[in-house]
């Protein structure tokens, strides 16, 4: 399946408008043009909501250039509940034909959806599922992303082994997915999972935790981790200790190109990367798309899982760094979907 990579060179801020005009390019005969309104909790600070706000954008360009897009607008709301609600709002109010909302919470948004449903709008939840039986959500595997890892660790360590489990903030739909698969595999494999923490996706946070684990003497074998690698491996450096005998983590392009150089003489550190693509956002816009012209889900499922395809591990080390190599440190690998290939995935 055909992917994209985005470089994330600038954090994208609002109103991102992308607006046809007589001379840009048509829609294909019997295909709509549709005035598309998005909606981001926050981007500043939040580096993976910026990666989410550029691809967003991105793929609303290309179904511009493409005619299915007649214009675009992007809005954050900055975590303030009562702004997301007004901007969407807003969005009803000026006639939009598609609706794509990363919402700040899973809650406070059934009035909206409604009012939006009943306008007949095409209204997408991505990133985390919104519990509505009238809307569509479009989110990242999150269990398939955590299997992936746990299978890592269960062949690389094998029954026996001690592991320290890094989860990112409890209460997160995401993070309480993972936990939950990761316990399932690791325990069900033989594993023990001897210290539980939770870093809150901080770097910052995952160094003094890692430390302190260092240094209490606690024996292990292995790391489970939910991102802010960085941080994890600075406290080994920093305490001049082993490695550890595996560890995971996701997308961050500086975590990638950091494991690889530890790993650049021979298998030092067993790792393995797994994206979680804030391109789910695009992908969730292709869906829209399709759904605006009225096809049909398969199965009539309204819950929609994009399964992570970009894996790094030592053995694929090389072919991986270099489909990456213009993208800077400060960006994470993503990939999404066209309308195209969401179309094949999803629907009739």
């Amino acid at each position: 399946m055909k992917k994209a990579l985005v470089i994330l060179l600038a954090v994208l801020m609002i109103v991102l408008a992308v607006t046809a005009c007589d001379s840009g390019p048509k829609q294909p005969e019997g295909e709509k043009a549709y005035k598309v309104s998005s909606h981001n909790a926050v981007v500043e600070g939040n580096p993976y909501r910026a990666v989410y706000e550029t691809q967003m954008g991105q793929a609303a360009e290309d179904a511009k250039v493409a005619g299915r897009i007649s214009e675009f607008n992007s809005y954050v709301a900055n975590n303030d509940p009562a702004t997301e609600t007004q901007q969407i709002e807003q969005a009803i109010n000026d006639g939009v034909d598609i609706i794509i909302v990363n919402p700040i919470a899973a809650s406070g948004l059934d009035a909206v959806i409604d009012k939006a449903v009943g306008k007949g709008i095409t209204y997408v939840n991505a990133d985390c599922i919104y519990p509505s039986d009238k809307i569509v959500n479009v989110i990242v595997d999150q269990d398939e992303w955590a299997r992936i890892q746990s299978q890592f660790v269960i062949d690389t360590l094998g029954a026996g082994a001690k592991i320290v489990q890094f989860n990112g903030l409890d209460g997160n739909s995401a993070s309480e997915i993972r936990n939950d698969r990761w316990v399932k595999d690791l325990t069900g494999a033989g594993l023990e999972i001897v210290k539980t923490l939770v870093h809150g996706w901080s770097d910052v946070d995952a160094k003094t935790m890692m430390s302190e684990v260092i240094n209490s003497g606690l024996e292990f074998d292995g790391i489970i981790n939910q991102e802010s690698a960085n941080g994890l491996l600075d406290a080994f450096e920093e305490a001049k200790t082993d490695y550890p005998g595996c560890i995971t983590s996701s997308e961050e392009v500086s975590w990638i190109r950091r494991i690889a150089e530890v790993n650049k003489d021979g298998k030092i550190l067993p790792f393995i990367v797994v994206e979680n693509p804030p391109g789910i956002g695009a992908t969730a816009l292709a869906v829209a798309i399709n759904l605006a012209d009225g096809l049909e889900l398969k199965d009539g499922k309204t819950d929609l899982y994009y399964k992570p395809s970009w894996i790094m591990t030592y053995e694929n080390m090389a072919d991986m760094l270099d489909s990456i190599k213009d993208l800077p440190d400060s960006t994470s690998v993503s990939s999404f979907m066209t309308p195209d290939e969401a179309k094949a995935a999803f629907f009739k």
